[in-house]
């Protein structure tokens, strides 16, 4: 019995000593706190989670189905999907695209400029309302740097037919092209309701592999994960 304690205690231990060190949203780039990865207090709150999550007043239509989600996005009609023609992408990949969407002043875009830089329920009130975002961690100009806009390579927009495609059913994928496509997935990525998002392939809680994947893209292992070449 001694021994099996034993065991135990080092197994609570080594996971515990794990969880500690693991990659974490804190401090990566999409920490938009104070305390953020581009190392530029312009804002007031140093909450991390506020920025994407809400324990109230959160988005109850379009992303009714999201975790408790803090944003919205303006006009869903104007999506472009892979094959071109006009949809909505499901609730999994539209978390993402209310922020990464861009924002109209832009150009055309499903987030307004209002929604891109608040947030619909700020902290410590619980009756909703707005708070505006880090400036400082997203536009370079205000950093000191050159530039009014952030990095495009963020900003997907709402015409999708140029990215790799979301909502799409896997199993049909792979049926239609069983020459293209594994059977089932590798098991390092992810589908939901066995459709491919975004999260399929990013993690927005990790940012250990670069661009918040859930692998290391060494040799095209993220395409490999799914895709037959």
């Amino acid at each position: 019995m001694k021994d099996c304690k034993s065991i135990l205690l080092l197994f609570l231990y080594i996971f515990f000593s794990c969880s500690l060190y693991a990659a974490s949203v804190v401090g990566s780039k999409h920490d938009l706190s104070m305390s953020n990865y581009y190392g530029s207090n312009g804002g007031e709150n140093t909450e991390v989670c506020v920025f994407c999550h809400t324990p109230h007043s959160s988005n109850s239509q379009e992303l009714k189905d999201g975790p408790l989600w803090n944003r919205k996005l303006t006009d869903t009609s104007v999506f472009e999907m892979y094959n071109g023609a006009p949809g909505t992408p499901s609730h999994t990949s539209m978390l993402c695209l209310s922020c990464h969407d861009g924002i109209s002043s832009q150009g055309v875009s499903a987030v307004s400029a209002y929604d891109g830089h608040n947030v619909l329920n700020p902290p410590g009130s619980g009756t909703g309302g707005t708070i505006s975002l880090n400036c400082k961690a997203c536009h370079p100009f205000s950093r000191g740097e050159a530039g009014m806009f952030p990095s495009e390579v963020w900003q997907v927009g709402p015409i999708l037919s140029d990215d790799h495609p979301v909502s799409i059913d896997y199993d049909a994928a792979a049926t239609a092209k069983p020459s293209e496509f594994k059977a089932v997935p590798d098991s390092d990525v992810k589908l939901f309701g066995g459709k491919v998002e975004c999260a399929t392939c990013h993690n927005v809680h990790n940012p250990e592999y670069g661009l918040f994947l859930r692998k290391p893209n060494t040799g095209s292992s993220v395409c490999n994960s799914c895709h037959i070449k």
